[in-house]
């Protein structure tokens, strides 16, 4: 994808959407947006594990957030991103780990730029990074935080 194509993204909406897959199927899918940062002052967000269209809707609910002003914190047990009772936290992605994993906002940006990954709970409301967490889809997400 190119840059022109995104800057216009950005343009026009503030943000693009950006999807990873493995062809193998091997490691799980993620999205992550391009834009946060420059349009929102706030770091991009990853999601890995989910469906395609349900990630897109969640950066876009966020986008929509960070338009009204929301900004999203680290390490915080946060409420009012997934429907119901759900929480979710974000954690910053090590920046070493920023050229393998976003790569294309990598080469956008080109300068140093934050990213978070949002994790998402199990049926239970036990998160990724907490003890009990009955989900592994997130596993590879938790090696680059």
């Amino acid at each position: 994808m190119s840059n022109e194509i995104i800057k216009e993204n950005i343009q026009k909406h503030g943000w693009q959407c950006q999807h990873v897959f493995d062809a193998d199927g091997e490691k799980e899918e993620f999205s992550y947006s391009i834009g946060f940062e420059e349009s929102f002052d706030h770091p991009e967000i990853m999601i890995f594990g989910l469906k395609r269209e349900t990630m897109h809707s969640i950066l876009s609910n966020i986008a929509s957030d960070l338009k009204e002003g929301r900004k999203f914190k680290e390490g915080v047990r946060t409420i009012d991103v997934l429907s119901g009772e759900f929480e979710v936290i974000f954690k910053s992605v090590n920046e070493e780990f920023l050229p393998e994993y976003a790569g294309i906002a990598t080469r956008f940006y080109n300068k140093p730029f934050r990213m978070m990954v949002m994790f998402w709970p199990d049926k239970y409301n036990v998160l990724p990074t907490e003890v009990g967490c009955k989900l592994t889809v997130q596993n590879e997400a938790l090696k680059i935080v």
